[in-house]
């Protein structure tokens, strides 16, 4: 991230107020309805990694190799975890 001058703010806070990400219904939520929303916002995190890949690629390769590494990382956990849905 140095060779496009970024300075990640991992703190929670600044997480909080810049997700776009929906929040996370509070209590308890079926098993389905979990599945549900755990995929939404996998796919949806996904989403934002393609958009930002090509503006990183353009200027530090070696970080978009490692974004590429996390969209095949979600899109497994996104297989595997909607699969709860899978009727035989």
């Amino acid at each position: 991230m140095r060779a496009v001058r970024a300075v990640p703010d991992g703190r929670s806070d600044t997480v909080t107020a810049t997700t776009t990400l929906p929040e996370f219904p509070a209590g308890e939520v079926s098993t389905s309805e979990a599945v549900s929303l755990v995929t939404d916002r996998l796919v949806a995190t996904v989403a934002t990694v393609r958009q930002v890949h090509d503006e990183v690629d353009a200027d530090d390769p070696a970080s978009a190799d490692l974004l590429h590494a996390i969209i095949d990382d979600l899109e497994k956990y996104i297989w595997m975890i909607s699969a709860e849905h899978h009727q035989a």
